[in-house]
């Protein structure tokens, strides 16, 4: 019975020290958020320690942070945005760049035709000369 209880004691001590010693471990190995990205908001007699961007609700006579599904839809929705300005940027600039392309593909076959012409004109002129 004694070595049961000795046994269950030490079990208990060492999850205690388990428990303690984690928060400690936990804490070095995440980065904490920098002084820039985290803000003191206060409304009324409420202090909140969020990020910046972070709404803050009044439900029920409780100021309290959003719920963290709202959050990250918000996150998601600006993500979303951005994502849709680049596909409308690069849309924009894989137009531009197909133009690009017809107008020099336009301008070689005017380049061919005068100098097609200038090889003309030097043969009736009697003046050829020779490309390298």
């Amino acid at each position: 019975m004694k070595r049961l209880i000795l046994l269950s004691l030490w079990c208990a001590a060492l999850m205690v020290s388990t428990m303690t010693a984690s928060p400690r471990r936990l804490s070095a190995k995440i980065n904490p958020m920098t002084d820039d990205e985290v803000v003191v908001r206060t409304d009324e007699a409420h202090r909140l320690l969020l990020p910046k961007d972070w709404p803050v609700q009044h439900q029920d006579g409780v100021v309290a942070p959003a719920p963290i599904e709202q959050y990250l839809s918000m996150k998601f929705g600006q993500v979303k945005e951005s994502f849709a300005q680049t596909d409308q940027r690069l849309d924009a600039l894989e137009r531009r760049i197909t133009q690009l392309e017809q107008d020099n593909k336009m301008l070689q076959k005017r380049l061919r035709l005068l100098e097609e012409q200038v090889q003309e004109q030097e043969v009736n002129d009697g003046t050829t000369t020779k490309k390298p």
